[in-house]
């Protein structure tokens, strides 16, 4: 039981640590991580994404609203895993079928069709899984995972929307 409090307690916290009304360095690392080193559409989620925001620094505050928020920040970009760890599991990713809608009637045309759409998302997946692997192979070399890849300085804008600071 006292586990079960202790577990609650922490959720309510950090759930109301993210929708707070003041900004700081954990909050805008979880927007930048999100908004620019995720890409769901293209499979890279929190799980699979190669990078992560580390050692973020709010170096100077240029507007602080209720709705929105501007700063200069400086981070580390970390490898999670390897060039050819990610490439690995872009490729898995990509070799996944796609899930054909539900049918109601089982004909012919309509599974062509479902042939032809999911020979084209595994084309898609395929591409942005070659063309993800060879932009940040292009960018940051063959790096290995725990790797620090770059030493990133930016002002980050983000808008509060639904309680949520997300990017601007």
């Amino acid at each position: 039981m006292k586990k079960f409090v202790l577990a609650a307690a922490i959720a309510s916290t950090l759930f109301l640590a993210g929708c707070s009304d003041k900004v700081d360095e954990s909050t805008i690392t979880n927007v930048v991580q999100t908004s620019q080193y995720e890409q769901p559409n293209l499979g890279i989620t929190a799980k699979t994404t190669p990078f992560a925001v580390k050692n973020l620094k709010i170096t100077k505050v240029l507007l602080d609203t209720k709705t929105d928020y501007k700063a200069e920040v400086s981070y580390d970009l970390v490898a999670n895993k390897s060039l050819d760890e990610f490439k690995s599991s872009m490729k898995a990713l990509a070799a996944k079928p796609q899930t054909p809608a539900a049918k109601t009637t089982d004909t012919t045309a309509d599974t062509a069709k479902d042939d032809m759409t999911s020979a084209l998302h595994t084309l898609k997946n395929n591409l942005a899984a070659e063309v993800m692997v060879v932009a940040f192979s292009a960018k940051y070399g063959d790096f290995k995972a725990g790797q620090t890849v770059d030493t990133v300085n930016e002002a980050v804008s983000m808008k509060k929307v639904n309680d949520q600071w997300v990017k601007d």
